[in-house]
């Protein structure tokens, strides 16, 4: 009788998923360098400085410029048609991810209503690649608008927004996405410190900070969450004072308005919350 093989139908051998990192498609990654390059630069760039800052010959390139170009990821600069720059196609691919797609769905009227009612901006940060991630934002109708880059990253650890993805995300995703965090963003915490951090911002709901990028601005922040109970994203009003006797609601009134709008967001996402049992 034949012993059967450790790579049985429908199971992948052992350690394959960590040789899988080694494999390589070169095609897809000279695209993937030149779509990753092009959205690094603000003008539009010739196949010649593509290939010298990606250390490319041109013909390596010239080919997946073609398809690009074809396929409508990039297009010639209107004034210079030897120039390429990308075109929004990769926002529209974002844009139609689902789950983005459907929190933009239950977000976006109740933003509009909340900086109505307080007269401040608010954002929507998701988790992405070891950093908290700007990706939907409205402004203040007020004069005085403080608001934050549509796009832009924040660190996990010390921003209100990544420390309300860390807190409310589980032991094991919490792990993963504090290893994942770039170098440039990575900041010193010891183990006891951040699971002070996350206790504190479970117990309470919310996370409440001063900014640590914009002196006096005061960041508060809830966590919105999906139909499965999971941390989805943070709600965070960038809350502005103002010195020159303007009427405006306190910090502890926006925090309360901003409470009722996230869980307004994450009622429309399938959250329910269990009730509690009393003793």
């Amino acid at each position: 009788m034949s012993n059967r093989s450790s790579t049985q139908r429908g199971k992948e051998p052992e350690g394959l998923s960590g040789r899988r990192r080694l494999y390589s498609a070169p095609a897809l990654e000279k695209g993937l360098d030149i779509l990753e390059l092009l959205a690094g630069v603000d003008s539009s760039l010739s196949l010649r400085e593509m290939a010298a800052r990606l250390n490319r010959s041109t013909g390596e390139i010239f080919r997946m410029l073609a398809v690009l170009e074809q396929r409508g990821y990039i297009a010639p600069s209107p004034s210079d048609q030897d120039s390429y720059s990308l075109t929004l196609q990769m926002f529209e691919l974002a844009r139609r991810h689902l789950p983005l797609k459907r929190l933009s769905v239950a977000a976006t009227s109740e933003m509009q209503r909340l900086t109505s009612a307080v007269e401040q901006s608010c954002h929507i940060a998701v988790y992405h690649r070891g950093r908290a991630l700007i990706v939907l934002q409205q402004d203040s109708p007020s004069d005085r608008v403080f608001s934050v880059r549509l796009g832009a990253e924040a660190p996990l650890l010390t921003t209100c927004s990544g420390r309300i993805l860390l807190g409310f995300s589980d032991p094991i995703l919490r792990e993963k996405m504090l290893r994942d965090q770039p170098l440039h963003m990575r900041a010193e915490m010891s183990e006891k410190s951040l699971e002070r951090m996350v206790a504190r911002i479970r117990n309470q709901g919310y996370e409440r900070v001063m900014s640590t990028l914009m002196q006096g601005v005061q960041d508060i922040g809830f966590p919105i969450f999906d139909h499965l109970g999971r941390v989805q994203a943070a709600l965070v009003v960038p809350y502005l004072a103002h010195l020159d006797g303007a009427r405006q609601l306190s910090p502890d009134q926006v925090q309360q308005s901003l409470e009722q709008t996230a869980r307004n967001i994450s009622e429309s996402l399938g959250y329910r919350r269990q009730p509690k049992i009393s003793a």
